[in-house]
């Protein structure tokens, strides 16, 4: 007696289906595997802005245009203003209180010693504006340097968002590759078991099957 042609199963495609929506899936034809996800609207409007920002932002990365120039006059000057304050917090009591001195003790009359320390003082108060001077350019590097890290800091932000993204799509895609994968497997070897039907009554068919599954699951990516 002839045996019967097994029964060939075959899974064209699977998909994931997420709260009533078709998230991914995958096709297999004859030409090769193509897969799609569905973005929701949320994603679609973060995805392109992300790409969006990146693109505006990325040519003038490195430079500044007028408004952020003058914010950082205005920055640097707010700085000098605030440092000639403080120099002058500290000498004029000084100063006054040494001209006050020598007009107490000697009138209009001049006193070498005394007027030495008050060009002294005159002289560390100058000392101090110019040393103000260089600390308000580094002061403007530093703004410099901040608003720069701060762009390259957001540029980075969006493109780990794109790529995050894309990732997160890839791994649906794959979980939706190894569904496909773990149902082929599972008709594969279930066919193989049904062409040995002829073979004896002996066969536990239910062990056999319960092995196939597991060696199917195999397939489901980590």
């Amino acid at each position: 007696m002839s045996k019967s042609n097994k029964t060939i199963y075959y899974n064209p495609s699977s998909s994931i289906n997420l709260n009533g929506q078709d998230k991914a899936g995958i096709s297999v034809s004859p030409y090769g595997t193509s897969g799609y996800y569905n973005m929701d609207e949320s994603e679609q409007d973060a995805f392109d802005y992300a790409g969006e920002q990146f693109a505006l932002n990325l040519p003038e990365l490195n430079v500044f245009d007028a408004d952020t120039q003058r914010r950082f006059d205005n920055q640097v000057q707010s700085y000098i203003n605030k440092g000639v304050d403080d120099i002058n917090d500290i000498y004029t009591p000084m100063l006054d209180d040494l001209q006050n001195d020598i007009a107490s003790r000697f009138g209009n009359l001049d006193n070498s010693i005394f007027m030495d320390n008050l060009s002294e003082i005159e002289d560390k108060r100058a000392e101090a504006v110019a040393a103000l001077s260089q600390d308000a350019q580094a002061y403007r590097q530093d703004l410099v340097n901040n608003e720069l890290a701060n762009r390259y800091e957001y540029l980075n932000y969006l493109n780990n968002y794109r790529q995050q993204m894309l990732s997160n799509v890839l791994n649906t895609l794959s979980t939706s590759q190894g569904l496909s994968n773990l149902s082929n497997s599972y008709y594969s070897n279930l066919n193989g078991i049904l062409g040995k039907e002829s073979s004896g009554p002996d066969i536990d068919y239910a062990r056999l099957l319960d092995a196939t599954l597991s060696a199917a699951m195999m397939f489901i990516p980590a």
